[in-house]
């Protein structure tokens, strides 16, 4: 990971923003444009391919969450399906800062109440015997709370 400078260290952050998102649908399309408009205009952003070393654990990017000024969880059909995912919006909701979301490919609603693709993907998280209840709902309230949060809705096209 990126060390930080002191005049970054003064200003209590060391991103701008944290871009939460699952690689395998938005990385090399909708968020690596949007990392890279913002990295242009100088806007501190962390992306996990981008400012964490391989084999770094989830401990290490939750410290990224609270190192970082805004949230911008990337909401997308297999969005759920990741367990980091969920861990990153659970903690993101913990901070308490400015949550922008993005619906990209889903709607609000599928976010707040985890219907549609996120209904299909807590099932499979609640077959799984190494999650708790506990963990469970936690992830369910933290989805419930930025899925009501106005932000941006947006459809796929065919650069992704």
């Amino acid at each position: 990971m990126a060390a930080t400078s002191s005049s970054e260290e003064g200003r209590g952050f060391e991103y701008d923003v944290f871009l939460s998102f699952r690689g395998e649908d938005t990385r090399k399309g909708f968020t690596g444009h949007l990392y890279y408009a913002m990295e242009e205009r100088g806007i501190r952003t962390f992306m996990d391919d981008e400012k964490l070393d391989k084999g770094e654990s989830i401990k290490q990017l939750l410290g990224c969450i609270e190192k970082s000024k805004i949230f911008v969880p990337i909401f997308s059909k297999r969005y759920a399906e990741s367990r980091w995912c969920l861990m990153e919006v659970a903690k993101m909701v913990q901070c308490q800062r400015l949550i922008i979301p993005v619906f990209f490919d889903v709607k609000p609603t599928h976010v707040r109440n985890q219907s549609g693709p996120f209904e299909a993907a807590f099932e499979s998280h609640e077959n799984n015997k190494h999650l708790s209840k506990k963990t469970l709902q936690a992830w369910r309230d933290a989805l419930r709370t930025v899925g009501e949060i106005s932000g941006y809705v947006l459809e796929t096209d065919t650069d992704g």
